[in-house]
């Protein structure tokens, strides 16, 4: 399975995805976004890959790695779980290299994703989450419809300081 779009492709994480996913994950401006902080060694990352593979044979949630048109590895973006019977999920996406951030690849990574989620799974409902602090992720949010409907106060630890965390949704209809 290929998700195709005008500069960047979504494609089912595999395990030869991994050296790839270290060089980024664990650096520390990255990082900043997301949640544990902590380092995570070789090992936990092909844990990691093995349960998102797993997860997909199963149905449960979706994994897939961000690349450019010509292969070049961009991040990873997917679903935590669905539910089924509610037609709904809770999206994530990471472009994982500081130097690739703002080129809107991020953005047509989410784009495909939603219309993924829409048109082949038929869900209803999507959310996620987001640093208050991640400004520029907002925006992209906002902008492919997202609205927010919560926020959760000084809920994560950040850099010395407590952070809020925004929660958003998008409708299909």
């Amino acid at each position: 399975m290929l998700l195709q779009g005008d500069n960047v492709r979504l494609v089912p994480i595999e395990k030869r995805h991994l050296d790839d996913v270290m060089k980024g994950w664990n650096n520390p401006e990255m990082r900043r976004f997301l949640s544990p902080f902590i380092p995570f060694s070789r090992e936990i990352e092909i844990q990691w890959i093995e349960n998102a593979i797993e997860d997909m044979k199963e149905l449960k949630a979706l994994t897939f790695v961000i690349e450019k048109n010509d292969g070049r590895f961009l991040g990873t973006c997917g679903t935590m779980s669905i539910d089924w019977i509610s037609r709904s999920t809770e999206i994530g996406i990471s472009i994982h290299s500081p130097e690739n951030w703002g080129k809107g690849y991020g953005t047509e990574a989410l784009k495909l994703l939603i219309e993924y989620l829409w048109e082949t799974i038929n869900l209803e409902r999507i959310e996620l989450c987001v640093y208050a602090f991640n400004e520029r992720a907002i925006a992209v949010y906002k902008k492919l419809g997202f609205v927010e409907w919560g926020r959760a106060h000084k809920k994560r630890y950040v850099e010395g300081k407590y952070e809020d965390l925004v929660y958003m949704e998008l409708f299909r209809h």
